[in-house]
């Protein structure tokens, strides 16, 4: 199981722990890159959070090269529409809803679930960002009760449960499909076995297409579905690797052999370029987080480093050209950046920002 989808699961079954949802945000912020245009003069390009040490954070959008800043409310774990409209985001607050819907010009957030129940944390727009798919995790781990991925229709506000259990990533079907893909598990230990299912935004038409208990992290782009997949090393610790197929399950084909040291855990896909050829991955393990690139034509995986501090990769651009990246300088400096695709000089976007969520 891959470390970011782990630390969604693992560290939002604890009710009230601040941090939980942004530490997901990386597993959230998944999803193909290709999604339409913004839609009015009030929308934005980008969503990140702000947070000081004695305060829950707060989430903000900005346009084009982070201009135009305005602050919506606290959140966590922001996720951005592709129309650039909305910005939903977990809630960490005691009590009150646990997700939020931010109107991206300001305003009154539409409210979800119950805290007290569940925590909630956004995980894909569809393309037409009508529909919201949300990984819900109850408070009473180990138990599964209240586990499970929501699909949230913002035009009629309501909320379908579509499946139950752990959820590990979750990714919308490219142009005008409202179907998606959802990588589930059996249970909430590290080892429990982990497939890919499709299924219908309204809930219907469930349909399994991975059976080796190994994928998860799916990010569905136009030349079929990308995910992670565990390849076992005896007698080390499993690692993951990208694997491409078709969304019907046929078709899958290794695309990275990227080596790894004891305690690596391998890549994980991020987001994909509209054209399906170019991706953002994160590759992870213990005490270990760093952006890459990975083309998905020949395998090539760039670690995009950069000499002033730690990478992370959270989008990718609609032309594949430029990947969406934080650079952490400290513990409490982190600015939001981008880095051409095959790795070089950034150019900087936020100067005070973590977990960005864009579409450009």
């Amino acid at each position: 199981m891959s470390r970011l989808a782990a630390l969604a699961v693992a560290m939002l079954a604890a009710a009230g722990a601040a941090g939980a949802a942004g530490a997901a945000g990386a597993a959230g912020a998944a999803g193909a890159a290709g999604a339409g245009a913004s839609g009015s003069s009030s929308a934005a390009v980008i969503a990140y959070l702000t947070e000081t040490g004695n305060r829950l954070p707060f989430v903000w959008v900005a346009g084009a090269g982070g201009a135009d800043a305005r602050r919506l409310g606290q959140g966590d774990a922001p996720l951005l529409s592709p129309d650039g409209d909305m910005v939903a985001a977990s809630d960490l607050h005691a009590s009150g809803p646990a997700l939020s819907v931010y109107p991206a010009s300001g305003g009154a957030p539409a409210g979800y679930f119950n805290i007290v129940n569940v925590n909630a944390i956004p995980l894909a727009w569809s393309s037409d960002s009508r529909y919201l798919a949300v990984s819900l995790t109850g408070n009473d781990a180990p138990s599964l009760s209240g586990y499970g991925l929501v699909v949230i229709d913002t035009t009629t506000g309501t909320a379908t449960k579509v499946a139950r259990g752990p959820i590990y990533g979750a990714s919308f079907a490219p142009g005008t499909s409202d179907t998606l893909v959802y990588a589930r598990a059996s249970s909430l230990s590290a080892r429990a076995r982990s497939n890919l299912y499709t299924v219908g935004a309204d809930g219907t038409g469930t349909t399994q297409i991975t059976s080796d208990g190994r994928s998860a992290d799916p990010v569905w782009g136009a030349r079929g579905i990308v995910f992670d997949r565990e390849r076992l090393r005896t007698p080390s610790p499993p690692i993951d690797q990208i694997w491409l197929m078709q969304p019907d399950g046929t078709g899958a084909r290794q695309i990275t052999h990227t080596h790894a040291g004891l305690f690596a855990d391998g890549l994980v896909p991020i987001a994909v370029s509209a054209d399906g050829t170019r991706l953002a991955a994160e590759f992870g393990g213990e005490d270990t987080s760093v952006g890459y690139s990975v083309s998905l034509l020949t395998g090539h995986a760039t670690d995009l480093a950069v000499a002033h501090g730690s990478v992370s990769a959270w989008g990718i651009s609609r032309d594949g050209r430029s990947v969406l990246i934080t650079v952490r300088e400290s513990r409490a400096a982190v600015k939001i950046e981008t880095i051409p695709f095959s790795g070089g000089h950034p150019t900087p976007l936020i100067a005070h920002g973590d977990y960005p969520s864009w579409d450009q």
